[in-house]
């Protein structure tokens, strides 16, 4: 009995490790700027709300205004989801929001959601400056229904940012499903998110 609990223990184990979402560099690797301690003032400033690009090769037309309706980056940065009586006010500039950033040293990052110039939400965020020259957030997000990889699944997703070689703000998330049955595993949908905000200062 002991030998079938610690196998099942040690496959539980293995495919947890399996189901993690991964960054990938490969849509933005030669869009943006490697920031270190001398720099890392470089991530504080104002940006837009809404994205003004969205990196991926996959689908070079992609419409960045759909993109609009659902991505924005006070969202992207905290996780926390912002409900809005009408979107388009947004979009057409009819209601003005922007963020605004001021990393403190190399593990936390201040973020102040500004709306027509008010501030009306502030967050603090830790996270770690890595090798890389990005910044990864410490709001990784993980939920498991039902019993993770018998009767159930994982939902897992990160963050980091980066700045573009154009001084702009770039937010990459990873996002990765999967479940199963009796371990007769699927894959739900696992992708990489980049999107470009705008530097406004």
């Amino acid at each position: 009995m002991k030998k079938i609990i610690k196998t099942f223990l040690l496959l539980l184990i293995s495919v947890s490790l399996l189901n993690c979402a991964s960054f990938s560099t490969k849509d933005f690797k030669n869009d943006y700027t490697t920031i270190d301690n001398k720099n890392l003032d470089s991530f504080n400033g104002k940006f837009t709300f809404s994205p003004i690009k969205k990196f991926d090769k996959k689908n070079e037309h992609s419409n960045i205004e759909t993109s609009k309706k659902y991505i924005n980056s006070y969202n992207y940065i905290t996780t926390e989801s912002l409900k809005f009586e009408n979107i388009d006010s947004i979009i057409n500039g009819l209601v003005n929001y922007h963020i605004e950033l001021k990393i403190s040293n190399n593990t936390q990052l201040n973020v102040e959601l500004f709306r027509n110039n008010y501030s009306i939400k502030k967050q603090q965020i830790k996270g770690e400056l890595k090798k890389d020259g990005m910044f990864y957030l410490d709001n990784k997000y993980l939920k498991c229904t039902g019993i993770p990889y018998l009767f159930g699944g994982c939902n897992n997703n990160k963050r980091r940012i980066a700045i573009s070689k154009n001084n702009n703000l770039i937010i990459n998330e990873a996002v990765d499903n999967t479940g199963a049955f009796l371990f007769l595993f699927w894959a739900g949908p696992s992708y990489n998110g980049i999107y470009e905000f705008k530097r406004l200062d």
